[in-house]
């Protein structure tokens, strides 16, 4: 039995894809998000540790979950609703840039 080759915009449209490319991000998002809230507890097993952001209840932490959840949302939203799409997008473009900005001002201190 032969696998037969599938191109990226069918793998996109299938349900599997759909998961991956929608569900997952999304769930990633909203649990990032809860957990940036303090809704979720956060237990920090590695004190010692260094990374960029050390506390999760920061506005930076918030901006990682809505580009998840934005970029989830944009894969699964059907191409006839151009308005909620245009406004995910701005919603995109502005969490992925309060993440890129962020980052430049925590390496900059």
């Amino acid at each position: 039995m032969e696998n037969k080759q599938i191109s990226g915009a069918d793998f996109a449209k299938s349900p599997l894809g759909m998961f991956f490319l929608g569900g997952l991000p999304i769930l990633a998002g909203i649990l990032t998000i809860l957990l940036s809230l303090n809704i979720i507890p956060y237990v920090d097993l590695r004190p010692s540790r260094i990374a960029v952001f050390n506390d999760p209840h920061t506005w930076e932490v918030f901006s990682v979950g809505m580009t998840m959840l934005c970029f989830g949302i944009a894969n699964i939203l059907p191409p006839h609703m151009k308005w909620l799409g245009r406004l995910n997008t701005i919603l995109l473009l502005a969490s992925f840039s309060a993440v890129v900005i962020g980052f430049i001002l925590k390496k900059i201190n």
